[in-house]
């Protein structure tokens, strides 16, 4: 059915809207929805809430990456095994990516499809947020002396039980990812709408820009770490009177969530939308899944997150033991991390939206691997042992790797239709974050094999040779068979249930010493 272009002004601008039935929707006879081409413009204050969402989630990123791993691995001293199960297990809400996109396409609320979800998910990742000022902390588990300002690391534990304190802590943060997760999804599918109306020529330029405002968000949240939430109880370099308390700082990130809630309310530009068959959806996600093309891309979504993903338990301790590395040095390289990302943005949005994607994933995924390794082996072996030489890795990647998830955003750009915009953008957040927790599973029951123990953090304190040895554009072309959905389907459902078991068990502080978990065997 051919569709009659008129023209309608809308917020003062000429903007050419076409009259089209909406695929899969439950709607009278004669019933038509408005699709009016509107591209993405940070100027136009319409987008302000979608804007500042982008921010959000780069702040909230950011700080609480920072805030979790100097609570977790300084104040708790959680071992780094369960330290990263933990985590593991707060992130666990992204695996249903896909079913909140579903969500967000199909089902409506008021007439919007992407405001509510938005509005909603914020909200309640700020009500989490305001859980965790109130739970507070317990006393830390060695004795901080007040009047030297540090840990009494060669005294007995003061508070042994501390450790424990991960789980409600996880659990409350596991719930705020759930409203993060919600609004990311809606808010993906959004833009996959405006990637869809650009040129193609300057596709996907937009979504360039607001991954750059992410990473604006990012460099602030890590500017007040490293300035306001640097104190020596948390890993810092100053006294902990002058900094901030980890309610206060719990406090500005509830207070980011809330802002950004209510501005998603009321500054958020999109169609309207009408409700949709949850059957015909399930079965155009199932038509995807058995196309060869989405198949090979989603096998790299998968790969790239799990097994190329694989890290050490080591890392955590070699960086606050061997290299010395404090909060103000990780926030600062973090801050100049972000500028170089923002330039390896940049650098894609205004020469390289032609280039081939190929060449771009290859040369990142090497220069990164190549420029991990040589901090790491040089402080592991006591060539070079210093924190701004260790620190300097996160920088150097920043580039290759604004690149390379700018590339993966360009790929569901081209993999979604019209009407499947967030189911597309949600199902390779899912594939990405099953894998992901593949990896970090993965990581603890291999790297539990080594002796000494690689996550005990007094391995690292006394520094043995012998620890240090040990511690070393097919997409209409290919072909659809349903075995490739099939495949897809059993892979993913196996890995999920995989993680989930590791996950959970990880909740009893009792089990945690299982070679299942990382840890050294009960």
């Amino acid at each position: 059915m051919a569709c009659s272009p008129t023209t309608a002004q809308v917020g003062g601008l000429g903007i050419v809207c076409y009259q089209r039935p909406v695929v899969g929707a439950r709607t009278k006879r004669g019933e038509v929805e408005s699709n009016c081409h509107f591209e993405y413009a940070l100027s136009d204050s319409r987008n302000c809430g979608i804007t500042l969402h982008y921010f959000a989630s780069g702040f909230v990123t950011g700080a609480a990456n920072a805030i979790f791993f100097d609570v977790l691995a300084g104040y708790l001293n959680v071992s780094a095994a369960v330290m990263q199960g933990g985590l593991n297990l707060a992130q666990l809400p992204t695996v249903f990516s896909i079913v909140l996109g579903v969500l967000s396409d199909s089902r409506p609320i008021c007439g919007w499809r992407r405001r509510p979800y938005m509005v909603g998910g914020w909200l309640l990742a700020a009500a989490c947020t305001f859980c965790l000022m109130g739970l507070g902390l317990p006393a830390p588990y060695y004795c901080f002396s007040s009047e030297e300002d540090r840990y009494l690391f060669e005294q007995a534990p003061c508070n042994p039980h501390a450790v424990d304190f991960y789980v409600p802590l996880m659990a409350c943060v596991c719930v705020a990812q759930l409203g993060i997760t919600a609004a990311g999804a809606a808010a993906n599918g959004l833009m996959v709408e405006y990637a869809k109306e650009e040129a193609e020529d300057r596709r996907g330029r937009a979504q360039t820009l607001l991954q750059m405002v992410s990473t604006a968000g990012y460099f602030v949240s890590v500017t007040i770490v490293a300035f306001g939430f640097n104190g020596r109880m948390f890993t810092g370099s100053f006294n902990q009177r002058h900094q901030l308390s980890y309610q206060e700082a719990m406090g500005i990130v509830a207070a980011m969530c809330t802002v950004t809630g209510a501005m998603c309310a009321i500054k958020v530009h999109e169609r309207p939308g009408g409700s949709a068959s949850l059957r015909e959806y399930s079965r155009s996600s199932w038509h995807l899944l058995e196309s060869k093309a989405f198949c090979a891309v989603a096998l790299f979504f998968f790969a790239s997150s799990s097994i190329f993903n694989i890290s050490t338990t080591a890392r955590v301790w070699v960086g606050l033991e061997w290299a010395k590395t404090e909060n103000m040095q990780r926030q600062l390289s973090g801050m100049l991390g972000a500028c170089l990302f923002l330039l390896g943005s940049f650098v894609i949005q205004r020469w390289l939206l032609g280039a081939s994607w190929r060449k771009i994933i290859f040369v990142t995924g090497v220069s990164t691997t190549l420029l991990d390794a040589i901090p790491q082996f040089c402080t592991i072996f006591d060539v070079l042992r210093n924190q701004y030489f260790y620190l300097g890795e996160p920088v150097t990647i920043s580039v290759p790797q604004a690149m390379s998830a700018l590339v993966t955003t360009f790929l569901i750009n081209e993999l979604a239709d019209d009407s499947n915009c967030a189911l597309v953008a949600g199902l390779m957040d899912t594939i990405a974050a099953v894998a992901q927790r593949l990896s970090v599973v993965l990581s603890n029951q291999v790297f539990s094999l080594f002796t000494p123990s690689l996550s005990d953090r007094m391995n690292y304190i006394k520094d043995t040779q012998d620890f240090r040895w040990t511690a070393r554009e097919r997409k209409q072309t290919w072909s659809k068979r349903p075995v490739f959905a099939m495949l897809a389907t059993f892979i993913l459902g196996v890995t999920l249930l995989y993680t989930l078991i590791g996950d959970f068990l990880v909740l009893d502080p009792s089990l945690t010493c299982l070679h299942f978990l990382g840890g050294e065997g009960c």
